[in-house]
């Protein structure tokens, strides 16, 4: 019996021993096994997150030069609060068409005073003889304001009346201006072109700007001047200049036109466009060139009580916000 029980104790220290055994080399050939396979696999790890990593970082660095993705917003720069009631800063080009750098309100329908002469420019380009004279009239000279120094009888050629209404922003040379084809149907024109052009939340009742139930929105009035900006150069030349010699039909000089965008050479502007009335406050539109060669910026602004101001907090904003 007791050999039995020795054989039995024995028996069961072996199988104790073994299975400690196995337990112990198991477990140690397991954390190899991992650790081995970690080794081993180490490049597997490496390659398919390395590559994400890497990519990334060559994205960043490539992007930029990558037109379609200038300008970079810089997200450090708080976002810009106006006092104008609405205003849009755009990038055109056939770099970049039509990235939006700023809005607010970009839908407000809004009266626009003097910016309806943009419309009444384009029908005069699409449709005018630019060497057509004109003669004001009684009813020219019934607008209001003395912008232009035109007197009753007085004979320009369109392409002067043009000049004069743009850089000057006579609402006299802007009726005169409609007179050609009889006002009404000029205000028809307007309004055709302004379906042409899918100006959804635009229309017209003058030529002038001067009704308040004349009305357009930022979004639009950069559709509109893009329009006029990359179709007709005479168009960019009168707004880019800063002085115009005006003269009368027998060579005397009339006088020289004085640009009222304050702004042009600054920054970069190359043209623009004001108004006021007591009802649409300050309206501004300026073009500038991008830092993005072959580019310009198309910025409006209305119902401003200081346009001039409000444009300047705009370009400076959109400097500073975004990296080309």
């Amino acid at each position: 019996m007791i050999y039995q029980k020795i054989g039995k104790y024995i028996l069961a220290s072996v199988v104790f021993i073994a299975l400690l055994g196995m337990v112990f080399f198991g477990m140690q050939w397991f954390s190899q096994s991992v650790l081995d396979m970690l080794i081993r696999h180490d490049g597997f790890f490496q390659g398919s997150l390395q590559p994400s990593v890497d990519g990334a970082t060559a994205y960043i660095q490539q992007a930029p030069d990558n037109p379609k993705m200038l300008p970079y917003r810089n997200w450090q720069v708080e976002e810009l609060s106006l006092e104008a009631k609405s205003a849009i800063s755009v990038e055109i080009g056939s770099n970049n068409p039509n990235k939006v750098l700023f809005k607010k309100n970009e839908q407000q329908v809004l009266p626009i005073a003097s910016l309806t002469k943009l419309m009444t420019a384009l029908v005069v380009l699409e449709r005018y003889d630019l060497d057509q004279k004109v003669a004001i009239s009684f009813e020219a000279m019934a607008q209001e304001g003395e912008q232009g120094g035109l007197e009753l009888g007085q004979i320009f050629s369109v392409k002067d009346l043009l000049h004069i209404s743009l850089m000057e922003s006579s609402n006299r040379a802007a009726y005169a201006l409609s007179e050609v084809v009889g006002n009404a149907k000029f205000i028809d024109l307007m309004n055709e072109d302004v379906q042409k052009l899918g100006l959804t939340n635009t229309h017209f009742e003058d030529a002038t700007g001067l009704d308040s139930a004349s009305y357009s929105t930022v979004k639009d009035i950069v559709r509109l001047s893009e329009y006029l900006f990359e179709k007709y150069p005479l168009f960019t030349e009168i707004i880019s200049l800063k002085e115009y010699p005006l003269y009368m039909p027998d060579g005397t000089l009339h006088h020289v036109l004085i640009n009222t965008n304050k702004l042009l050479g600054y920054n970069g502007i190359i043209g623009g466009k004001t108004g006021f009335t007591d009802s649409a406050k300050g309206c501004f539109l300026v073009i500038q060139n991008s830092r993005q060669q072959g580019n310009h910026i198309i910025t409006v602004v209305l119902g401003a009580q200081d346009r001039f101001l409000e444009m300047q907090k705009i370009m400076y904003w959109v400097d500073s916000a975004y990296q080309w």
